[in-house]
């Protein structure tokens, strides 16, 4: 028994198990709310350039599935994000800390997503977190988004977005071991600007082809002035993180360019 596990923790050592946790800090601890403001810090994950191999292997599983599969896929890799947020002030502060993000096709930024919405209204919610914090004076409060929570995020991200799932019902839904979900047609509004029910369009996205995202933004809403310090962990299940990581060259990651999500808005 001792020999076999010690033949194993050899084999993983050499093989340098490639889910192994790597740990990206953040670009630099912010500050906000000494006027008010609302800060948003984004990193992007160090993903390899797509292989020839891996790009005609994409295409096949795309035409077969006759829907667009993206590069990093819902499960390609498990991230959590550790945050630590000080209060820098002598008085009680409160928080609101979102999770936001992009894939490789669209972001998600609730202010964008508000446009066109009375300020009255109910405003898009955060894909995670968004939960008031309490941090006494000079305190600090530290968390984990963790790698359910991610993977969640990165779900209702693209319901919202391709799927056009309305993000009170994307974020609401727990899909996290959802194997599907069906598309629907843009929302439409009536000439009272009273939302119409939504049909499915018939196209169906399975759970190999969800698309996973790849740039962090953590939206920081203090009312008090302080400081956010975060690391993202990744664990690459598929071998597609640069071994060196934010130190990579440039040339040998692959850059997104998402579109900015904004849902249609209803008439004037």
């Amino acid at each position: 028994m001792r020999a076999s596990l010690a033949v194993a923790l050899a084999t993983c050592s050499l093989a340098a198990c490639s889910n192994d946790p790597v740990y990206i800090p953040a670009p630099m601890a912010v500050e906000a709310g000494m006027d008010g403001e609302i800060f948003q810090t984004s990193l992007t994950l160090p993903i390899k350039l797509e292989t020839a191999v891996d790009l005609a292997e994409r295409m096949r599983r795309a035409t077969a599935l006759m829907i667009e599969v993206p590069y990093v896929k819902v499960g390609d890799i498990e991230v959590s994000v550790e945050w630590k947020i000080t209060n820098l002030t002598s008085m009680d502060g409160e928080v609101l800390l979102q999770l936001n993000g992009a894939n490789e096709y669209f972001e998600y930024d609730p202010v964008m997503a508000a446009m066109g919405i009375d300020e009255d209204e109910p405003q898009p919610p955060g894909l995670e977190g968004d939960v008031p914090l309490h941090i006494p004076p000079n305190g600090t409060l530290t968390g984990l988004f963790r790698e359910d929570q991610f993977r969640e995020a990165s779900i209702d991200l693209d319901q919202i977005t391709r799927g056009n799932v309305n993000p009170f019902r994307a974020t609401l839904t727990i899909s996290k071991n959802a194997t599907q979900f069906s598309q629907l047609a843009p929302q439409a509004y009536d000439a009272n600007g009273e939302p119409l029910p939504q049909m499915s369009t018939g196209v169906v996205y399975p759970r190999e082809a969800f698309a996973q995202i790849v740039r962090v933004n953590m939206v920081f809403k203090p009312d008090r002035h302080m400081r956010l310090e975060y690391t993202v962990r990744v664990r690459d299940n598929r071998g597609i993180m640069h071994d060196e990581l934010d130190s990579a060259p440039p040339a040998e990651l692959t850059v997104f360019n998402p579109a900015i999500y904004v849902p249609p808005a209803p008439p004037p």
